[in-house]
């Protein structure tokens, strides 16, 4: 069939629009960077909105992270973690990389949760525990780890008996830089030294206890160190 050149041109037109709008929108996008005190973000690690429904399930991959232990899914572009009567074991959502220097940052709901947490592992298999941040109804910690399994150790180095509203979204951004820990959930600040912080990470978790906790818009990247002030040193 014969088009005059007036439609044909609008025709290659549209096609050549269509696949630069195509192109645009399969670019991921890094998400912002925020604002630290201990560690400059640098190279992202990962990015996940967990905007793609999940299935229910104990063991398997959501966009890349590990359904470890308990039950996850997505759903309603939240992330959603239950621990498991049977697995005698708090539930956990883990992804892997290697980092020494690190910013994460995340959103998290309670929900009807005892307690969540924020864990990483050191890189040398099997993956000793090594430090955590706890979010519970009334207190905040935060924890030097080691050992795994049955043979696990912590410590808790700092505390806040705060408040957290169980059905309102927070947000989280923890640094680890050397030996130094910091986390911020809202305007609360959690600090911490310990010379274990300071190994490199190579397991990263989304951790649960009891059921309804829910997360989103989880970040990691690789940090470097900021320089100290004159008055903070």
């Amino acid at each position: 069939m014969f088009l005059p050149r007036s439609l044909r041109l609008l025709f290659v037109h549209a096609i050549v629009t269509s696949s630069v709008m195509l192109s645009a929108s399969a670019e991921t996008i890094d998400p912002p960077k925020p604002e630290t005190q201990l560690c400059q973000p640098s190279t992202l690690i990962v990015s996940t909105d967990f905007d793609n429904d999940y299935p229910a399930t104990r063991k398997g991959k959501i966009e890349g992270w590990n359904a470890a232990i308990g039950v996850w899914q997505v759903r309603d572009q939240v992330l959603h973690g239950d621990e498991l009567p049977e697995d005698k074991h708090h539930s956990s959502c883990t992804w892997r990389a290697e980092a020494t220097d690190l910013v994460l940052t995340a959103e998290f709901k309670l929900g009807a949760a005892q307690q969540i947490a924020f864990g990483c592992r050191d890189a040398i298999a099997p993956h000793h525990h090594l430090a955590r941040v706890y979010i519970t109804p009334d207190a905040l910690w935060v924890t030097r780890m080691s050992g795994i399994a049955k043979t696990t150790k912590q410590e808790k180095l700092t505390e806040l008996k705060v408040p957290v509203e169980r059905d309102k979204w927070h947000k989280i951004t923890i640094e680890i830089c050397a030996d130094q820990y910091r986390a911020s959930i809202g305007n609360h600040i959690l600090t911490a030294t310990h010379e274990r912080f300071a190994d490199t990470k190579g397991i990263f978790a989304l951790i649960t206890k009891g059921q309804g906790a829910q997360f989103r818009n989880v970040s990691i990247w690789h940090g470097t160190p900021k320089e100290k002030s004159d008055d903070q040193r």
